[in-house]
């Protein structure tokens, strides 16, 4: 990762994220709190078939992504990691070099966020996530860059789902805005409590529409640049999560990613490592909460 960059672009942003987020404190919530909530940690890691972000594969092989989350009334900071077990590529117009066959940590992540409840089911949500990023990933011009993300949203709580709207921007370079709508639904499953109370499937798809604000972006498999604004993906996923103890919880999971537009199609070839447009990855997270 750029030191220099981290250096002369964070202070900035967290000056912004945390102005805003002291406005958002400063809201009175709907129902006092009699005590303070305590702070809680969890260390999670996924061992997946493929690393799929937004749609895009970044690898071709299979990937570990260990992640450490801790919250404070509202406030949260994560760190997550991706380790890529083969630095495969089957995409002609990402080539490996000397990096082909070889394991890499090719991705830290660190994010901070705070949520607040305004009213009963409904609340809102801002952050800024820093992405440290090894070869071939990042945008057009940017390619093996980091970058940055301020994003906020909204949630509701319905009695049959969830449903959540966040946008994001990418501010070191102005590279891209992404807006996701995202459904939810936890199910319990008492039918097998005779084997792990507790256990519930979580059932999700989201929606995504993106944009590429430079001219020099791969948009085809045969090369052709410029910039992007289209409907891009949707993500349908499915977890079953089995609590092994208070503390500790197994979740195999499975996913599948789609192209919502021919233009999506092309430009998700374009930029996976595998070359595909539609991606289906499965895998099991263990997460440990203290």
């Amino acid at each position: 990762m750029n030191s220099f960059r981290i250096t002369k672009t964070l202070p900035t942003l967290f000056l912004i994220l945390f102005s805003l987020l002291w406005l958002m404190v400063a809201i009175p919530s709907k129902s006092a709190r009699a005590d303070d909530d305590p702070v809680t940690g969890s260390f999670s890691t996924d061992i997946l078939s493929q690393y799929i972000f937004r749609g895009v594969a970044n690898s071709d092989s299979a990937v570990l992504e260990p992640s450490f989350t801790a919250t404070w009334e509202g406030f949260s900071a994560n760190v997550w990691g991706n380790f890529d077990t083969s630095r495969d590529s089957s995409n002609p117009l990402m080539p490996m070099g000397n990096e082909e066959g070889n394991s890499k940590w090719s991705e830290t992540d660190f994010t901070v966020s705070y949520t607040k409840e305004l009213c009963k089911n409904f609340s809102v949500l801002i952050g800024n996530v820093y992405y440290g990023l090894q070869y071939p990933m990042g945008y057009g011009p940017f390619l093996n860059e980091d970058e940055d993300e301020l994003f906020g949203g909204v949630s509701y709580n319905f009695p049959w789902f969830t449903v959540a709207f966040t946008t994001y921007g990418e501010v070191m370079h102005t590279a891209d805005e992404y807006f996701e709508l995202d459904l939810s639904k936890a199910i319990p499953l008492p039918m097998l409590d005779c084997v792990c109370k507790g256990t519930t499937l979580n059932l999700g798809t989201s929606f995504g529409y993106l944009i590429l604000n430079h001219d020099t972006n791969t948009l085809s498999p045969n090369g052709n640049t410029g910039s992007f604004s289209a409907f891009d993906t949707c993500l349908l996923d499915a977890a079953v999560t089995f609590p092994v103890n208070k503390w500790l919880s197994v979740s195999p999971k499975i996913g599948l990613w789609l192209p919502l537009t021919s233009q999506a199609s092309q430009y998700l070839e374009a930029n996976s490592l595998d070359g595909k447009s539609t991606h289906v990855y499965g895998g099991l997270n263990l997460t440990a909460t203290f």
